[in-house]
């Protein structure tokens, strides 16, 4: 039997059927899952998609920034990677797996500085990848951090069995409960029709079986489950009048009211993509004239929001006017202290003083470049990884030495400190040379014209110790300003000089879509007023025109000109044909049954707006003349004279066409106001005893509405009998509470009465007790008095009896014996 043991390797199937598992039953049935996995268990499961395969998951390259958050925060809580990694937003093994890499970038840059790495050959020793590297043989610890092995051409067995499984268990959507419900419903439908059918041949024998009624439960057939029946009384039905009719549910299907399936809206949807492929297949795939004038749009758009080479914009100048003429003057005055001594020729003086000018050269003096930035990341991990190599106190050893950066990683919190780079001003800070172990910093330069300070800028020789600190420290700035070197780069930008304009307006940000369109859409505007202007007179007035031009004839032609005016004649009066047949298509009058229609009607010249007008301008002039308005209104006389002929026949043709309706209406009307007195006599027939019955039934309305007003009366007067009774009731209690207390006051005292009235009759029956006690004790004690008498009487008598029998005894015999 073979045996499995859970665990190793993801394969890309495990991986699918992970995904799909999850996608299916959740993020906490890991149990479930991992019962499609035969190789792995809940936990692996559960850690497979938490560390590799949870979408959220960001595989992406580190930055800068989460490498610096990384080494803060594992500073702050060394080795809590579960919490660590929520912060920084990576998983905790990319966390831990990022922060060796850092620690082992960090140790392997400091052995290259030192010299350390040699040759990587058989005598060198393995460096951190090989060691964490598996070798053959052995088990990788964490595979759930792995990228997936793909899958091999022929599986196992059992890894088919657990895909077919999978893929069995995956497409029941269902589940048991789902295929349980179906069973029974199928059972209880097949017993239903055996019962049906059982219950058909007994009748057909002859046999009825008693319907036997449900002892719980509603008769669905017979009864109207959930009835709430209508209160008594009228109602408005206004608003029910007012609702639109329901459509009769007869003939009706029952898919029409459920509405479509889904599966019918998917095949619907299924052959509108095969058209819709089929359609573009065959256009060649072109854009509809929407998408492509948008697109236009927004091409010219781009071409009118080029903007011009926008203007430099400089951060105001570290350096003002006043200290720019201090510095000249303290230049000035060390020149002319050198001058002085030139201008003496005395030797002794001139080799005392020294050059001491900023710039030895005419050349202009270059901006200073800033400081070398210091890596920061590296100088954090090489102190984090000194730190976990420390030995402790116990042990002893050497203290490492930490290298502090310039504000650390960059953190005095959880999120990161922006610094401003600044160029350096040489003149507000005191000038230096080399930075020296020892000196002290921002000190007064040395004047060391003549070379008698040292290159540390110390006169005292310093310890070994010093000059290895400042071997090192030489070194890490030369390194920091290597790094400072900008990155080679081939791309060149030209930018074409343009004439800069000195205008406040000018665009410095890209025209905004929407200001685009709304500049557009007035163009198109005054485009639209501009068009509507030059329309004819007629249009723009809204004359009355023809709806069909028909040519002149010879009796309504306006008279002939002869010579030059003949052929401005034709020309003009072709122009009004044309003028009045495109204004009779492009702009029909109101009413008529012509639709406008630009597009079909005689395509006019396109006369600019200055053209017409001058023309119009030459028109006024020519009938400013005397001569010119005497022709106008001659042959305005006319128009309007044949105007009136043409109206008139138009009027007489309206006046028979509107008679001939008037008969054809009144005929029409006679015709069904004899069907309607024939339909009135059948309706009469039909609906007379329905009518009687109305009114018996409105009499019997009238009657309940005449019980229901009383009823109402009677309602409203127990209503105020109640609110009479309801003011009144609070008196009546706080009567009846103060009666109650007095009664309660007076049984208290009558009570306390009766009981000092009580106690009194007990102690006078006490005392009349005693008094009767002591009465019997005194008549007691003189009886007995009495009875003391009377015995000692008797015993005196007795006594002497004895004594005489006692001397007649003494002569017969002994006496006897007391006992």
């Amino acid at each position: 039997m073979r045996i499995i043991i859970k665990g190793g390797v993801w394969k890309n199937t495990e991986d699918e059927i992970l995904k799909a598992a999850v996608s299916k039953y959740g993020k906490n049935q890991w149990s479930r899952i991992s019962s499609l996995l035969v190789r792995k268990t809940a936990s692996q499961c559960k850690a497979r998609w938490m560390e590799w395969l949870d979408p959220s998951i960001r595989k992406t390259e580190w930055s800068r920034e989460e490498d610096e958050r990384l080494l803060h925060l594992a500073k702050l809580m060394p080795t809590q990677w579960r919490t660590i990694a929520p912060i920084v937003g990576r998983t905790a093994s990319q966390c831990l797996e990022r922060y060796q890499k850092l620690l082992d970038d960090a140790e392997q840059q400091a052995d290259s500085d030192l010299g350390l790495t040699g040759v990587q050959g058989g005598d060198s020793g393995p460096s951190a990848d090989d060691v964490r590297r598996l070798r053959p043989g052995e088990i990788d610890p964490d595979p759930e951090t792995k990228p997936a092995r793909p899958d091999p051409v022929d599986m196992d067995e059992d890894e088919k069995e657990m895909l077919s499984e999978a893929r069995a268990r995956l497409a029941n959507t269902q589940g048991k409960k789902a295929k349980r419900k179906a069973r029974e419903k199928q059972l209880e439908e097949a017993r239903r029709l055996a019962t049906l059918q059982k219950k058909r041949e007994l009748k057909a024998a002859g046999i009825d079986l008693k319907q036997r009624k449900k002892k719980k439960g509603m008769d669905y057939n017979a009864d109207i489950p959930f009835e709430a029946k209508p209160a008594p009384g009228f109602y408005d039905t206004t608003e029910e009048l007012k609702r639109e009719s329901t459509k009769r549910l007869t003939n009706v299907r029952l898919e029409q009211l459920d509405g479509k399936r889904r599966a019918d809206v998917e095949e619907e949807e299924r052959k509108k993509d095969v058209k819709r492929a089929k359609m573009k297949k065959d256009s060649g795939e072109a854009q509809n004239s929407q998408s492509l004038a948008q697109l236009k749009k927004l091409q010219e758009a781009e071409e009118d929001g080029i903007l011009r080479r926008k203007k430099l914009v400089l951060p105001a100048p570290h350096v003002g006017e006043a200290e720019l003429e201090e510095i000249l003057k303290i230049g000035s005055s060390a020149e002319d202290a050198l001058a002085l001594a030139d201008a003496e020729e005395i030797a002794a003086t001139r080799n005392l003083v020294g050059t001491y000018k900023s710039a030895g050269t005419n050349l202009p003096t270059r901006t200073p470049r800033a400081s070398a930035e210091q890596n920061s990341l590296l100088i954090e991990a090489r102190n984090q990884r000194a730190m976990l190599n420390q030995q402790t106190p116990l042990l002893g050893g050497e203290t490492p030495q930490y290298v502090t950066a310039e504000g650390g990683t960059g953190y005095d919190g959880v999120t990161p400190r922006q610094t401003a780079l600044q160029t350096p001003n040489p003149y507000l800070q005191t000038p230096r040379g080399v930075g020296g172990v020892g000196a002290t910093p921002m000190r007064t330069p040395l004047r060391d014209e003549f070379k008698i300070n040292q290159a540390d800028g110390t006169i005292v020789p310093s310890t070994p110790r010093e000059e290895k600190m400042r071997k090192v420290s030489m070194r890490n700035q030369l390194l920091a300003g290597l790094m400072n070197l900008p990155k080679p780069s081939t791309k060149v930008e030209f930018t074409a000089p343009e004439e800069i304009e000195d205008d406040s307006s000018d665009k410095l940000i890209d025209e905004d879509a929407a200001e685009i369109a709304k500049r557009r859409k007035a163009a198109l505007e005054a485009e639209e007023r501009a068009r509507l202007l030059r329309r004819s007179q007629a249009v723009q007035m809204d004359l009355p025109r023809p709806t069909a031009f028909r040519p002149p004839t010879d009796a309504t032609k306006p008279p002939h000109f002869d010579g030059p005016l003949a052929e401005a004649e034709r020309l003009i009066q072709e122009e009004f044909a044309r003028l009045v047949t495109h204004d009779a298509v492009a702009y029909p009058p109101v009413g008529s049954k012509v639709a406008g229609s630009t597009q079909n009607a005689i395509p006019l010249e396109d006369l600019s707006d200055d053209y017409l007008a001058l023309a119009r301008s030459e028109v006024d002039q020519e009938l400013s003349s005397v001569e010119a308005k005497e022709k106008y209104e001659t042959f305005a006389l006319e128009f309007n004279q044949v105007w009136e002929e043409v109206q008139e026949e138009i009027n007489d043709l309206q006046k028979i066409g509107l008679a001939h309706q008037f008969s054809n209406k009144r005929s029409l009307m006679t015709k069904q106001a004899a069907k309607a007195g024939k339909i009135e006599k059948r309706l009469g027939v039909t609906l007379g005893g329905y009518q009687a019955r109305s009114q018996t039934l409105v009499t019997q309305l009238s009657t309940a509405h005449e019980d229901l007003l009383s009823s109402e009366l009677e309602l409203a007067s127990f209503r105020n009998l109640r609110t009479m009774e309801e003011a009144a009731v609070d008196t009546r209690m706080e009567a009846l509470n103060k009666e109650v207390t007095h009664l309660s006051s007076r049984e208290s005292f009558l009570q306390q009465k009766w009981d000092g009235l009580n106690r009194e009759r007990q102690d006078v029956m006490e005392r009349i007790e005693k008094l009767h006690q002591l009465q019997q004790q005194r008549q007691q004690q003189q009886q007995e008095k009495g009875e003391d008498s009377k015995k000692d009487e008797g015993a005196a008598a007795v006594a002497d009896a004895d004594a005489d029998g006692d001397d007649s005894d003494e002569d017969v015999g002994p006496k006897p014996m007391e006992m």
